[in-house]
């Protein structure tokens, strides 16, 4: 591609009229069908490695060679002629390792899920999708994969697109010449993904977990993710200046002239400046066009007023627009500094972060785009401004949610490497990622023991950062250390990335690197099981009072205390803002999920919700722990989580005695139990609080609450998220409520249920048509439900036996 750069030039109203863009995306994710393969046996693999895959296109078929039993002995399901009639009906993000069984036998640390190299069985899976799209002759199609786990191979009407060994880098493939383009003619995209490796030490899944969509531009266009906006802002004036790169790509026979035309709309949807210029692009080649315009009383994108701007472009060719494209950013100023921290538009910021996986309970990796973006808002709760994505990159929703809602993202490389493999996914992940203002960072990778101290780390993360910066120059880059820290990487990076500040010596970096930014990558690792207050590792089980923790991790209490005595640290990154698939440390067996998380697989808050979000917000907060239906011991350890000045604990209406709360202090009490009332009264800032924390009756009834609104759009593509509660008599939920719950749904279909149990074996999921159903635990569950696209508002009923049903009626749109 050849950097080209204009003088930029005001362009007269008339010239921005033109034809319609023939730019168009359309989502393909729903009818799908899917199979199970086989990683070791080719002949329950459809016959794969037997088959001639990759000799000729459709050979199989069309072949002369092959006697007809040969023919159908040897088909395999990468061919667009093959009988798919008895695969199941599945719709988009699938992750097909939610529906295995669990086994001792299985990595531990994979959650012992029946998948990976122990379970080849379970470990290939293959999808056909049918569509018939209106095809248009001489416009260019590009079929977009977000998302695949892993080792993914394409094929798009039996011919060979190509693969991709990441489970996290999109896939891109031109498709334009493998389409059918006759009237009604059908066409057959396949993919074999193979999840035998892993890429990561915790549950990942299986499947195309990510949406997947047909692109068409025309042949004179602007390419995936060919757009670059930066800005530069004076901070005293709120003058901006807005810098452009655009690519135009010419995949025409011809010389191409074309007029690029920019504007900045503001959030309001007003344009607030417009400039272009020309370019002379040669056949089957793409050239850069750079633009700056100025935007003044600019808007600037922040953590409570996270304004976005767009950055409209359109391509005219003979005085028509042949391609339009939209991109968003944000106007910001982002700094970290060697001895203050991190500063957002010349304000410090301490960064309140929490590393998060990507599954999760229910659907396991493959999550809805709504449910990323309730995560997002949920993590924003207790006071988190700042998203790791760990350890690899996020999805694109994910990361819209972040721009949208006002939250920091690091954003993550899965392969520390510096080969053709490892830079191109980089690459790939850069030019997704880079537009979006939430993105503060690159953090390159995580946890290299073998390297991170050496001189082979040290070059490694150099050429990997002057690629990042050839492609992204306005963000700095990491590296999350769990050792060595002042040593190789450290010598390369623009920001020291520390894991556990017990591991190291934090002090000694800043001294030795007087101008180098330090941030605690991750921190914290304290295992908790919500509602559970005595840790039993026959259950699985860990208390609740952030109390236990690996060697390297430390109490919240511990590890904010000490990142607060250290202002030129920018701040942490606590593991983990959910629970996780995997790593069920440290009892493991029958831990099947992590006990990591601030917030559990569900979502459903720990007590930790209410510590973090005492000392990261604002807001007045005083919560007692534990519940007060007996934890089973005589004597009972209450603490408050609060942020009051002083408070006062109450037992059945006499005082236990008053407390001052000093910074990230934990108030105490040991109590004798009595079934009755804890109440306990806090004073800050002059005004009066107080929690109330009651004995429940026995379970009477269930409710069923939406989490994100009473309507979801009826495409098939939008979920629904049912908190279900276990109630008393009196409305209470029951703390220690463990009953059977089913689930029935009319109008639309249950993607997935949970209930945040760390240990349970239960299914997840279930073939259409069978009695769905899930246990509570300390009295939650959750049923994430879709539109079965009947344009029908959606009926959920929960039953348990022995206690009142709850119905729930979800509206659809369109």
């Amino acid at each position: 591609m050849k950097r080209l750069i204009f003088t930029v030039m005001l362009l007269l109203p008339a010239l921005w009229m033109g034809a319609q863009s023939q730019r168009e995306k359309v989502l393909l994710n729903q009818d799908w069908l899917f199979a199970k393969g086989h990683a070791a046996n080719p002949e329950k693999d459809f016959n794969y490695g037997q088959a001639l895959s990759f000799s000729k296109v459709a050979f199989l078929q069309e072949s002369t060679l092959l006697n007809a039993d040969q023919e159908s002995r040897l088909s395999i399901p990468h061919t667009q002629k093959f009988d798919d009639s008895k695969w199941e009906k599945i719709s988009l993000p699938h992750d097909w390792g939610m529906a295995l069984d669990y086994s001792k036998e299985q990595f531990k640390v994979k959650g012992y899920r029946k998948l990976g190299g122990r379970s080849p069985e379970n470990s290939v899976g293959w999808y056909r999708k049918r569509f018939t799209p209106e095809l248009v002759k001489g416009d260019r199609y590009t079929l977009e994969f977000e998302g695949i786990f892993r080792d993914a191979q394409v094929w798009m009407n039996g011919i060979y697109l190509g693969r991709g060994e990441s489970g996290y880098v999109p896939l891109v493939f031109d498709v334009t010449e493998c389409l059918n383009y006759e009237p009604d003619a059908e066409n057959v995209i396949s993919v074999r993904v193979d999840a035998t490796h892993s890429e990561l030490w915790s549950y990942e899944g299986a499947g195309i977990y990510r949406n997947v969509w047909l692109h068409r531009t025309a042949p004179i266009h602007i390419p995936q993710w060919g757009t670059f906006v930066s800005s530069d802002v004076n901070l005293q004036t709120k003058e901006a200046r807005v810098k452009a790169q655009v690519e135009v790509s010419n995949q025409s026979s011809n010389v191409a002239n074309v007029i690029v035309q920019n504007s900045i709309i503001d959030h309001q949807g007003r344009e607030i400046n417009k400039s272009g210029g020309t370019l002379s692009i040669k056949p089957l080649e793409t050239e850069l066009f750079e633009i700056e315009m100025n935007v003044s009383e600019a808007s600037l994108w922040s953590l409570k007023t996270p304004t976005l701007y767009t950055m409209h472009t359109d391509i005219l060719v003979d005085g028509a627009v042949v391609d339009s494209y939209d991109t968003s950013f944000g106007i910001r100023d982002i700094r970290f500094d060697a001895n203050e921290g991190f500063f957002l538009n010349g304000e410090r910021v301490q960064i309140q972060g929490v590393c998060c996986h990507q599954d999760h309970a229910g659907v396991g990796i493959a999550v809805p785009d709504q449910l990323n973006a309730w995560r997002i808002a949920r993590l924003k709760e207790y006071g988190v401004n700042a998203y790791r994505a760990s350890h690899n990159p996020p999805t694109t929703a994910v990361l819209n949610a972040c721009d949208t809602l006002g939250m920091l993202v690091m954003d993550e490389m899965r392969v520390l490497s510096s080969s053709d493999e490892g830079l191109n996914q980089m690459k790939t992940v850069i030019r997704r990622d880079r537009n979006h203002p939430s993105v503060i960072i690159w953090c390159l990778g995580n946890e290299e023991p073998a390297i991170q101290g050496s001189e082979k780390g040290r070059m490694i993360v150099e050429r990997m950062k002057a690629v990042q910066r050839k492609l992204d120059p306005s963000r700095p880059c990491t590296a999350a250390m769990n050792g060595s820290w002042g040593e190789g990487f450290t010598y390369a990076v623009d920001v020291q990335g520390s894991n556990y500040y017990k591991i190291g010596n934090i002090d000694a970096v800043h001294e030795k690197f007087p101008n180098l930014p330090c941030i605690f990558t991750e921190e914290a690792s304290t295992v908790m099981t919500r509602g559970i207050y005595e840790t039993n590792a026959a259950k699985g089980f860990h208390q609740a009072y952030d109390r236990d923790h690996p060697g390297w991790g430390a109490r919240a209490q511990e590890w904010m205390r000490y990142v607060d005595a250290r202002k030129f640290v920018a701040g942490a990154f606590v593991w983990t803002g959910f629970d996780y698939g995997g790593e069920s440390v440290e009892h493991y067996w029958p831990g099947v999920v992590s006990h990591f998380g601030i917030l559990d697989y569900c979502g459903f808050p720990k007590d930790a919700f209410w510590y973090y979000k005492a000392w990261w917000t604002e807001e007045p907060v005083l919560h007692i722990l534990p519940h007060w239906n007996g934890i089973g011991t005589d004597s009972v350890n209450v603490h408050l989580y609060t942020n009051m000045d002083e408070v006062e604990l109450f037992m059945n209406g006499k005082s236990l005695g008053k407390k001052q709360v000093g910074k990230f202090d934990v108030p105490e009490w040991r109590v004798k139990y009595a079934p009755g009332k804890l109440l306990a009264k806090g004073k800050k800032n002059g005004k009066k609080y107080i929690e109330l924390v009651e004995t429940t009756g026995k379970p009477a009834s269930l409710q069923l609450v939406s989490e994100n609104g009473s309507a979801i759009q009826g495409d098939g593509n939008d979920v629904a998220i049912i908190t279900v509660k276990v109630l008393d008599a009196k409305g209470r939920v029951v703390p220690t409520a463990e009953n059977g719950i089913h689930f029935d749904v009319r109008n639309g279909k249950i993607l997935g249920v949970g209930n945040g149990h760390p240990s349970s074996h239960e299914p997840d999921v279930f073939p259409a048509g069978s009695d769905v159903h899930r246990n509570a635990f300390g009295g939650y569950a959750q049923v994430l439900v879709t539109s079965d696209r009947s344009g029908q508002p959606i009926e959920l009923t929960a039953v348990s036996e022995g206690l009142k049903e709850s119905k729930i009626i979800v509206e659809v749109t369109k």
